[in-house]
């Protein structure tokens, strides 16, 4: 078996994704590393592949690669694959979320950041500041006992959340097309029930994948159901949600308070440096509580790609395969 990895990884990923492989099929695969992963990189060594590793897929890497029998993103997310290269072949792509309850967890806390103020009163006490009365902000914690949260999208990500939500004793409700009514979940709502759904919410916490369908989804028409000083978290893609839409939201209180850790204006790949929003000045707010996409790093952070490690083995032995995505949906 041929495996081509399609975007760089750490050496220490590489190793870890190697001995995981040796445990179960040793002898029987071949790992490829590009010295370019670029188009033309990759094809020079994709050529009688089996497995491609990694999102980074073109028509060309395709055809160069013959007789594919995978192609598995071990990253959370489709949002940079081209489905367009793979449209008309039979191959099944898999995206696996062994990231999944670092996420959540990470999801979870910073709607108790919010619901607490603890990032808020954080910063002033380091100005000195025993600041406790009412003015700018609310400042009397919330219960999240007494809350009831919506979450969009109840996926591997999105339904983590509502169970650690659910522990708090809070009321959970979802809206996918799929979850069901459960101990966890009172209510389920199909995306064009979602405004029903949002008018009850306290608390939104976002998890919807981004696709064409979802680009822009939460915007003023969204934000215009919620309820009067709703606790907004988005843990899915910054696209998802509409970026004037949130700051307006938050300039006229329909946002009470605001979290996410994933903003409009990333840094690009190998850079560091960037502010979360090249149009509007979320971090001079008082209710935005910030995290720069890393709710998936952890210290143990190498089991992320348990996942396709799993599949690959998978393939080998002819078993099923785990995160096939649905090309129809794009996730």
């Amino acid at each position: 078996m041929k495996i081509v990895l399609t975007r760089s990884m750490v050496p220490g990923d590489i190793q870890y994704i190697k001995d995981g492989l040796d445990m179960e099929i040793k002898d029987q695969y071949e790992f490829v590393v590009p010295e370019e992963f670029t188009e033309d990189g990759i094809c020079k060594v994709c050529s009688g592949a089996d497995v491609l590793l990694g999102p980074y897929v073109t028509k060309k890497i395709v055809e160069t690669a013959g007789d594919l029998k995978l192609i598995q993103v071990p990253w959370t997310g489709m949002d940079t694959f081209d489905f367009s290269s793979v449209q008309g072949i039979t191959v099944p792509i898999c995206n696996t979320h062994s990231n999944a309850d670092s996420v959540a967890e990470i999801g979870v806390t910073i709607v108790l950041d919010l619901l607490k103020k603890v990032s808020y009163h954080d910063r002033k006490m380091r100005a000195g500041n025993w600041n406790r009365d009412q003015k700018p902000l609310n400042l009397k914690s919330k219960m999240l006992n007494k809350q009831t949260v919506c979450v969009l999208g109840f996926g591997n990500i999105g339904s983590r959340i509502g169970k650690l939500i659910f522990a708090f004793g809070a009321k959970v409700i979802a809206v996918d097309g799929h979850a069901q009514q459960s101990e966890t979940v009172s209510e389920v709502y199909k995306k064009e029930e979602i405004k029903t759904a949002l008018a009850k919410a306290d608390v939104v916490i976002c998890t919807l994948p981004l696709t064409d369908s979802t680009r822009g989804f939460i915007n003023d028409e969204m934000f215009a159901v919620m309820k009067e000083g709703v606790v907004f978290v988005n843990m899915s893609r910054a696209a998802v949600v509409d970026e004037d839409a949130a700051w307006d939201a938050l300039q006229t209180g329909k946002i009470g308070a605001l979290g996410s850790d994933v903003w409009w204006n990333a840094p690009k790949r190998g850079e560091s440096q960037s502010y979360p929003s090249a149009k509007h000045e979320f971090w001079t707010l008082d209710n935005v509580v910030m995290s720069p996409h890393r709710a998936g790093f952890i210290e143990d952070s190498l089991p992320h790609l348990d996942g396709a490690i799993e599949n690959i083995i998978a393939l080998a032995k002819g078993k099923k395969l785990i995160g096939i995505v649905d090309m129809s949906k794009g996730f």
